[in-house]
């Protein structure tokens, strides 16, 4: 089995989200990756991905502990997190700064708690603040390793929010004493979406607490951005982490590509240089 091993002071590791492009690209680029993010809910549902760590190693992700939510995971679901993070050794779990879960509107035909995903960004206020606190303290007894939080990406302004997401973001990375995952692709959607100056907004992070950096492309549809993992990261992106690396150095960079079925192997390789060359300087 492989297992990450992480240098400190070390060059940022790299990797790429598990999806249809990893097999064929580990086949002919190995060398080129530190490692594979999976998620827990891949492992769950597809127990043939664990077999990756038997080449490379594994980083572990997850979307189901809706960490800003009032639904909590099942005890079930836990337990099945803390055993993959025992069987893969990941340094940390990445989870998503975002309600999973969601109470079902109706009257007697309500069937219990409605399954969403990371992108359905929580209210931006203090509540919500108070609820990521509450919900953290609990679930980080369940594991042996650190959860680290990702910001979701703002489509739309969200009714009773009070804050940016950066203020967000910073707020909870105070309260909480807990380490980010900051995707950048998500950031600059949401600059653009709420028409905030990406560059000076990345800035009222709490940029030392980043620990992992995620990589994605974005498209725009009916005149708002959205994440998109099928699409290479575009220059906006680079030019965001970029200024991001004048202040830190991040420990691992993820390209999540795993929506992308035939993404160009060379266009991968050049992002992958590209970005070990902008870190390391």
């Amino acid at each position: 089995m492989e297992y990450l091993a992480l240098e400190p002071g070390g060059p940022p590791l790299v990797g790429l989200a598990n999806g249809p492009v990893v097999e064929p690209f580990l086949a002919r680029h190995d060398r080129l990756l530190d490692y594979v993010e999976v998620s827990f809910e891949q492992l769950r549902h597809n127990p043939v991905a664990a077999q990756l760590q038997e080449q490379i190693p594994v980083l572990l992700h997850c979307s189901s502990m809706s960490v800003a939510g009032f639904v909590p995971p099942t005890d079930q679901t836990l337990e099945a997190i803390a055993e993959h993070v025992d069987r893969t050794r990941t340094p940390w779990i990445g989870e998503h700064l975002a309600f999973i879960s969601a109470d079902a509107l109706g009257g007697d035909d309500a069937v219990g708690p409605t399954e969403l995903t990371y992108t359905v960004c929580p209210q931006l206020s203090e509540e919500t603040v108070e609820r990521v606190v509450v919900n953290l303290s609990c679930l980080r007894t369940r594991f042996s390793v650190p959860i680290i939080l990702e910001n979701s990406p703002q489509y739309l302004a969200l009714p009773g929010s009070t804050m940016t997401m950066a203020a967000f973001v910073a707020q909870v990375a105070q309260r909480c004493d807990v380490d980010l995952l900051l995707d950048v692709t998500h950031f600059l959607i949401t600059a653009n979406n709420m028409g905030l100056d990406p560059i000076a907004s990345v800035h009222e992070l709490p940029l030392e607490r980043v620990v992992e950096v995620h990589l994605s492309g974005m498209s725009q549809q009916s005149g708002r951005w959205w994440d998109d993992h099928a699409a290479p990261v575009p220059d906006a992106v680079f030019d965001l982490l970029r200024q991001i690396r004048r202040r830190i150095r991040p420990k691992a960079v993820t390209f999540e590509y795993n929506w992308a079925p035939s993404m160009p192997e060379s266009v991968i390789v050049d992002q992958i240089i590209f970005t070990r060359d902008l870190l390391a300087v």
